[in-house]
């Protein structure tokens, strides 16, 4: 997005704020009242996404720069893409038109195809007979965007791990990279295929580090899926109550099931009762599950319906907390030009979660959109 929307904000504010107030999915409008409302009341379920509202990201043209790096430590025969991502359906969320509606967004083609093609093409000129066969276990790729007062910034978190094989169809673990890579701009949706393959050959081009395990192929898939066999994802039904450590919400046993709630001066509170009838108030968890809600707890009390999709856990209601964090800034707009805008940005920010977790990135943090499925911590 470009940023001279602000000027044409101003010009049109009355008539996007009735086109963009509310939409077919949303819960909220910007006359919403800032009153606790039941959290396990009213649409806290996500629809499922429409192909035709998913916004394509394709990979740069890998014979554009040929001057580009496209060394690897190691000589390799061939590299092969191995997709175990928590769901490859979409890579996140970007701002799209000049009111930044936000959009899905997804690979240009399916996911593990387009990697293992664009692979292909890249690096065969310095393949080597006598190589390694080179695996990559891609474990996440997921993107994000978020406008500031006076230009955008995108985001990719990229988890994967490298492992080398032998003439004897034996594999060792050479290298992993986790990372948040990020770049500014102006329009900044065009860059997240820049950045994926940025963070490959970051991983590619690393001094590998030799483990002594061995793995046949079919092992080090294996041990690359490991993470998704956990309870909480592969059980159908679930109790309710509360998980005071994601430790407990991984194992699927709530830690408090007898559950009663109230509202408390504007605030959920949550407590079960001793054998005297004593309110036993549970004010500190990581999340609670009821009548098939699942609420992760977030910044003082406050609580984010979240939901599992595939191997991933969702903001169930991602999409609506954006369009309202953009309605407040076309307000802000409004009322004060650009410094209103970036006023109201600001605040409208502190509603929408952020990823707190990352020590390099602290002033421009990018919002949150799922749970890390390792940690618990919202993420990217």
């Amino acid at each position: 997005m470009k940023n001279i929307r602000w000027i044409l904000i101003i010009i049109f504010t009355l008539s996007a704020v009735n086109t963009f107030a509310q939409y077919a999915d949303d819960n909220v409008t910007v006359n919403d009242s800032r009153k606790s409302k039941d959290p396990f009341k009213g649409k806290n379920k996500a629809q499922d996404l429409d192909s035709g509202k998913i916004t394509k990201i394709s990979l740069p043209d890998p014979d554009i720069n040929p001057d580009e790096k496209t060394a690897i430590a190691i000589n390799v025969s061939g590299i092969q893409i191995i997709n175990e991502v928590g769901d490859s359906t979409i890579l996140g969320y970007v701002q799209t038109g000049m009111f930044n509606k936000w959009k899905p967004a997804a690979l240009a083609n399916p996911f593990t195809e387009y990697l293992q093609s664009y692979v292909d093409q890249r690096y065969h000129s310095i393949y080597k007979k006598e190589g390694a066969q080179l695996v990559i276990v891609i474990q996440e790729v997921r993107i994000g965007e978020r406008t500031f007062s006076m230009s955008e910034r995108s985001f990719l978190h990229f988890k994967a791990i490298s492992f080398a094989g032998d003439n004897s169809g034996k594999f060792t673990q050479i290298g992993a990279l986790d990372t948040i890579l990020t770049k500014g701009g102006m329009d900044v949706t065009h860059k997240h295929g820049e950045n994926i393959i940025a963070a490959l050959q970051i991983l590619l081009a690393r001094t590998p580090v030799q483990s002594p395990e061995t793995y046949t192929l079919s092992e080090l898939k294996e041990k690359a899926a490991a993470r998704y066999n956990v309870p909480a994802l592969q059980a159908k039904e679930h109790a309710d109550g509360i998980y005071l450590t994601f430790k407990d919400f991984l194992a699927d046993k709530p830690s408090v099931t007898d559950i009663e709630y109230e509202n408390d001066n504007n605030i959920i509170r949550f407590y079960h009762k001793d054998s005297s009838g004593n309110k036993i108030y549970v004010d500190k968890f990581w999340g609670v599950r009821k009548s098939g809600a699942l609420l992760k707890q977030y910044d003082y009390g406050a609580l984010i319906p979240i939901e599992q999709k595939q191997n991933s856990i969702y903001l169930t209601n991602y999409l609506s907390m954006s369009r309202r964090n953009n309605n407040a800034i076309i307000w802000g707009a409004a009322g004060g030009g650009m410094l209103g805008a970036a006023i109201a940005g600001t605040i409208a920010a502190g509603t929408m979660p952020l990823v707190e977790n990352v020590p390099y990135i602290k002033k421009k943090a990018p919002y949150a959109t799922r749970v890390d499925i390792e940690t618990g911590e919202l993420a990217l």
